[in-house]
């Protein structure tokens, strides 16, 4: 991008009334197509720009566009902007903006776009333009490290040279410091909020050259996060708080079925007169029914006592049993093999030969996300205009949802998107918001809290998919691999996704599901490999994004199929998988290698531990990270384990804030134990088996094991931190299971196979 002139600066949001108004990037790609912007929200009686504002008592106001669901983006997207602003993180105000373009994420949709940085590619425009404004898959930091670096240097530049005239003095004989310009030689120093005007109207004929690592003075440092006093104090705001006046709750029922239709209610006058009832209220194309009262203990009990007309469909007689055979027919069955993402040499050749085949079956069940807080939407309808209240990962996606239930044009809804209790890729889907919808069409002029009860959501969710994995391979005399063979079937994720989320766009070619994460491009030496997947249709049961999504299943299959070549090679499983690091031709190799071996010294591999105890190792990577994990455990009796410890280490490159990454990973451990131990969504003749948190456990404080984190120092540009902790902690805990006990499991959770933990 060349010189910057007056006229450009302003149509990027530079002096709009009072204060500086910040909103160009020095790169064109990074820039996301900015187009119009309301400012809804950032500020009373001020025309605001995209991501930050600057007013004259220097108040810093910085628009945040991604969801705070507890893993911290309040703190480390600030802490980028901060950087280069030479602010400290206590002057930065936080806004949660309305889904307009300059916000759109980017990485969503394409995934690498650092390929795209001199070309922008097709699929970030698409994000920009639709746009694409949501948080999920890992991405917040990833999508906005040099972005938000940018505007904070060029904001710090304008206002240098906004004092630099005022003085008199080149702008070389000025820097910046905790909101303030100062004079290198007198001294004297300005505020940001008395240069603001005036800085608004500099042109920069540059870009401004971004910090080394070497100067950094917030990132790579612990910062607390911003979110934690009012979550401390009671003060923050999810979802399930929202009181606009006047409000009014909505508890739903759903079909009895999976995938079933609710026609219509047989005593309704009877429910409607029941204390504090307003209405009974029947959504559209047969999704349920909702009973609409004045608190939500009246509309749950009223709405348990709906005399539902219900219709099952197809799922009727379908039990988990039969999803399990249906999973093992398509592997079996090479003509439903429907796509390969990886695969070179001649792997039935090699199973062909001489050396002996080594072959496991693997299977995981369906999964709910269980966010603690229950799902929740809030929303009023005024003629033409809507106001929403919601936990939500992406606020684009919920006026969109909101514009497609109700015709309502999209620059008339307004979307408030609050703290997340929990979020896991529950909060990404729809179908909350649309029946939310619904129901506040219908109360036309009254705001209605919409709440799903935990059994509605469990039983009614978007889980993540059952998986079937099976594997063949062999091990040539030199000890390294030398066939790789692996199919899985499973109902797609990415695709299912997609199209709920974005329905107007055209269907891809191929239907290549995120679920094969994890399973492809291993960082291991192999000399003849096959990755097939074959998809189960099953509409009906919908499925949805999962913590870590594909990676979480792969992640088990793959890493607990390497110990088992390890066993067959009677070889360590640390050095075998040390040895085909070494030998690898992946371009991170090294950077794997050098995980692996810290998450080993860190375990003491090598020293034997006291009777009794045992260790597993397992490592991947996912969303642009690489964690390796090694779980120590302690046999109590015959299937009664104890796991002592987690030692984690990660690579995801350069560093914002290591609290955040070293709580995340804590986080995913225990998110992956809860899954690996306890976690599972069954289905008998139709019905979900699971209601509530007795029937799906999780780890608890007496069952979790100490964590030890070690975070990596590499020079790269950002991964995520937020899902890839969750994949290597079920099979490093499975392969020290098999290390104590001799016993390997091959399908999860462990308490099917009788396992009880202390």
């Amino acid at each position: 991008m060349g010189k910057w002139t007056r006229r450009a600066f302003i149509a990027g949001g530079g002096l709009a009334g009072v204060g500086l108004i910040v909103g160009i990037g020095g790169n064109m790609y990074l820039n996301k197509a900015i187009k119009k912007y309301s400012g809804k929200g950032m500020g009373d009686g001020a025309s605001l720009n995209a991501w930050v504002r600057i007013a004259p008592d220097n108040t810093i106001t910085m628009a945040v566009p991604r969801a705070e669901m507890g893993q911290g983006v309040y703190t480390a997207l600030p802490m980028l902007l901060a950087e280069e602003l030479e602010v400290d993180m206590n002057q930065i105000e936080i806004v949660h903006p309305q889904p307009e373009s300059p916000y759109a994420n980017t990485f969503l949709l394409d995934p690498n776009p650092r390929k795209a940085y001199a070309s922008y590619s097709m699929m970030a425009k698409v994000a920009s333009f639709l746009p694409v404004v949501g948080t999920g898959g890992s991405t917040s930091v990833k999508d906005l490290y040099d972005h938000l670096r940018e505007m904070g240097a060029t904001a710090r530049e304008a206002l240098i040279a906004a004092a630099a005239e005022k003085w008199g003095v080149k702008a070389s004989d000025c820097y910046a410091e905790s909101a303030h310009v100062i004079n290198k030689k007198t001294k004297e120093k300005l505020s940001y909020g008395s240069l603001a005007e005036v800085a608004a109207t500099v042109e920069l004929d540059f870009n401004p050259p971004l910090k080394e690592q070497k100067d950094f003075k917030l990132l790579g440092k612990r910062i607390q996060r911003l979110d934690i006093p009012e979550k401390v104090t009671g003060t923050a705001q999810f979802g399930i708080d929202a009181r606009p006046e006047g409000m009014l709750v909505a508890a739903i029922r759903h079909a009895s079925y999976v995938g079933g239709t609710v026609n219509g209610v047989s005593n309704i006058e009877e429910v409607e007169k029941m204390r504090g009832v307003k209405k009974v209220v029947l959504l559209e194309d047969g999704l349920g029914a909702a009973v609409v009262a004045d608190n939500t203990w009246r509309a749950k009990n009223a709405a348990l006592a709906l005399d539902l007309e219900e219709e099952a469909n197809s799922l009727e007689n379908i039990s988990s049993s039969d999803i399990s055979k249906m999973l093992g027919d398509i592997i079996a069955d090479d003509s439903k093999m429907i796509g390969k993402p990886e695969g070179h040499g001649d792997v039935a050749a090699a199973l062909g030969g001489d050396a002996k085949v080594v072959e496991a079956s693997y299977e995981v069940p369906y999964l709910s996300q269980c966010t603690m807080e229950p799902l929740n939407c809030t929303m009023v309808i005024n003629g033409d205009q809507c106001e929403v209240w919601v936990g939500h990962q992406g606020g684009s996606l919920v006026r969109d949802a909101v514009n497609a239930v109700t015709a309502i044009p999209k620059d008339n809804i307004k979307v408030n998107i609050t703290y997340l209790g929990g979020g896991f890729g529950r909060r990404a889907e729809l179908d909350f918001v649309k029946k939310a919808a619904m129901v506040a069409k219908q109360m036309e002029g009254t705001p209605i809290q919409l709440v799903f009860t935990r059994e509605e959501d469990m039983k009614n969710g978007m889980y993540r998919p059952a998986v079937a994995s099976t594997f063949k391979g062999t091990v040539g005399a030199d000890g390294m691999i030398d066939a790789w063979d692996n199919k899985m079937a499973l109902q797609s994720v990415g695709y299912s996704s997609m199209m709920r989320i974005m329905p107007a766009m055209a269907e891809p070619p191929e239907k290549d599901p995120q679920s094969a994460e994890g399973a492809i491009e291993l960082p291991y030496a192999r000399n003849n490999v096959s990755v097939q997947f074959g998809e189960l249709e099953l509409p009906a049961l919908q499925v949805g994004n999962w913590r870590s999504v594909g990676a979480s299943q792969n992640g088990f299959f793959t890493e607990s199929f390497m110990d088992e070549m390890a066993h067959a090679a009677g070889q360590d499983p640390y050095e075998f998988r040390k040895k085909h690091m070494e030998k690898s031709d992946l371009p991170d190799a090294d950077r794997y290698l050098a995980v692996l071996n810290k998450v080993a010294s860190m375990a003491n591999w090598s020293t034997p531990l006291a009777e009794g105890k045992s260790r597993g190792i397992a490592i991947l990577k996912s969303f642009g990270s690489i964690v390796g994990q090694v779980a120590e455990v302690t046999k109590l009796g015959d299937k009664q384990i104890k796991i002592d410890k987690v030692y984690c280490v990660i690579d995801c490159g350069r560093i914002v804030n290591p609290d955040t990454i070293e709580a995340q990973m804590q986080s995913g451990i225990v998110y992956g134990l809860s899954a690996a131990l306890f976690g599972e969504i069954t289905m008998t003749e139709g019905q979900i088996d699971q209601q509530n948190f007795p029937q799906y456990e999780m780890v608890r404080m007496n069952t979790s094991p100490t964590v030890e984190v070690h975070i990596m120092e590499v020079d790269a540009y950002p991964g995520g931190v937020g899902e890839p902790a969750t994949p290597p902690a079920a099979p490093a805990v499975v392969n020290a299971i098999f290390a104590a006990t001799g016993d390997r499991v091959r399908s999860l959770p462990l308490m099917k196979h009788g396992y009880t933990f202390a």
